[in-house]
């Protein structure tokens, strides 16, 4: 495995981890309606990083590159 899908796959098992711990974390009745909104929002954003990471090959065009890149940058401005 190439050391760029070895990175791709570690990422992919990140967002998995916070997908898992959010939608733990919005299921929690324990937990105010507004930390479980907040919850329920990150895991849709793990969701959609998720959606393009799978996404990514190893053997991207410039111009795909460019486009993901785009899609990351949109979810992190979305945030800020």
């Amino acid at each position: 495995m190439h050391i760029f899908e070895r990175h791709i796959t570690a990422l992919r098992s990140q967002a998995l981890e916070v997908l898992a711990a959010n939608q733990a974390r919005a299921a929690d009745q324990s937990l105010s309606l507004a930390d479980r909104q907040v919850a329920t929002f990150d895991a849709e954003e793990a969701r959609a990083v998720l959606g393009i990471l799978d996404s990514v090959k190893p053997n991207l065009r410039p111009n795909d590159a460019r486009r993901i890149a785009a899609r990351i940058r949109a979810l992190l401005e979305w945030e800020g």
